[in-house]
């Protein structure tokens, strides 16, 4: 295994690891971690050698569910029933002190919008590192040919387990149920891995809160499945709870927001401190979402797939308050300012 490196740029080149590798793995997740230098790839030898798996995790060095399944699984020396192929995506964000609490390398760089051509991002010589660090992971993916691909993550707040499919079809179905029974189908492009096209059928995992247990026993008990079940794709479909067409929630440029129990004068737009419990639980219509100090347009952009505006379909004004003007189930919320005002403040699905 590899010193420990302190760096400040994605490190170009990808470490491949084989069981002779491993040697005496620590018993410590954050111990192992720091033996880890850059894009690490772990290859294990199944008893089928004909097929292989491919589990990625760590691509926001914040969401540590996928890599604490994946150390415990390699602590066990299990032997997989097909090859499996285990790629660590983002150790560089995670060793950033503290360990396992930073999303990114550099602020604004979210490693998963740099995967597609529907990235949004300016594309320029400050993230060429990063680009380059995607193009890997993806090289790393397509060199096993796999048959199915696992992208683990955990929720931006506490929140419910669920998974993510770009496409509705038995496969994809099948592959979420072995971790959660709660589906999104999604039409949105954010330059996220989950958007390549492998060849193979690719979901993502959201384990649930990154500081909660269960979101790690949820991580760990998925992916002893995805391991050791020769048969992956045996119409687990059926046991699914499906949310379809989710939008994604923004505030509008220069919006200061803060997060409180009523109106916080100081900024534009108050969201409510418990929006993170609206995860769990289907939001009616009517219900306080927040505060705005402004009399007339919403703060918020609410997009759907292709990109129309939603955001009166969803929410109004009512005095100062921010009320919803449906049923919906929200995603992702979280109390994280630096994520609600950098990237998004949740996803919704309409649930009339």
């Amino acid at each position: 295994m590899g010193a420990v490196l302190e760096m400040n740029e994605f490190i170009n080149e990808i470490s491949y690891y084989k069981e002779i590798d491993l040697g005496d793995i620590p018993e410590a997740p954050l111990d192992f971690l720091a033996q880890l230098n850059g894009l690490c790839v772990f290859d294990i030898k199944g008893e089928d050698t004909t097929r292989t798996r491919v589990v990625t995790t760590l691509i926001h060095g914040n969401e540590p569910s996928g890599f604490i399944a994946i150390h415990q699984w390699l602590l066990e020396k299990t032997k997989p029933i097909v090859n499996m192929r285990f790629i660590i995506c983002n150790t560089e964000a995670a060793k950033l002190l503290p360990q396992l609490s930073h999303r990114y390398l550099h602020a604004g760089q979210d490693l998963n919008r740099f995967f597609t051509t529907f990235s949004s991002l300016e594309i320029n010589e400050d993230n060429q590192s990063i680009i380059q660090r995607a193009k890997n992971i993806k090289k790393a993916v397509l060199q096993v040919t796999p048959e199915a691909i696992i992208d683990l993550h955990n929720t931006s707040g506490l929140s419910p387990s669920f998974g993510v499919a770009i496409d509705q079809n038995d496969q994809t179905l099948d592959l979420i149920s072995l971790f959660t029974n709660k589906v999104i189908l999604t039409g949105l492009r954010v330059g996220a891995i989950m958007e390549e096209q492998f060849q193979a059928p690719i979901v993502t995992i959201e384990c649930g809160g990154a500081t909660q247990i269960k979101s790690h026993q949820l991580a760990y008990a998925g992916l002893i499945k995805f391991t050791t079940e020769m048969n992956i794709f045996d119409r687990h479909a059926s046991q699914v709870e499906i949310h379809r067409h989710p939008c994604r929630v923004e505030l509008k440029p220069k919006v200061t927001m803060s997060f409180g129990d009523d109106c916080i004068p100081s900024t534009d737009l108050t969201i409510r401190i418990d929006t993170e419990q609206l995860n769990d639980r289907l939001t009616p219509q009517g219900e306080t979402i927040g505060w705005y100090k402004g009399k007339e347009q919403l703060p918020l952009t609410v997009k759907n797939e292709q990109g129309v505006e939603q955001v009166n379909a969803m929410f109004c004004l009512q005095g100062n308050r921010i009320i919803t003007n449906q049923a919906i189930q929200v995603f992702m919320a979280t109390t994280n300012i630096d994520i609600a005002t950098n990237d998004c403040l949740f996803y919704v699905t309409a649930e009339n």
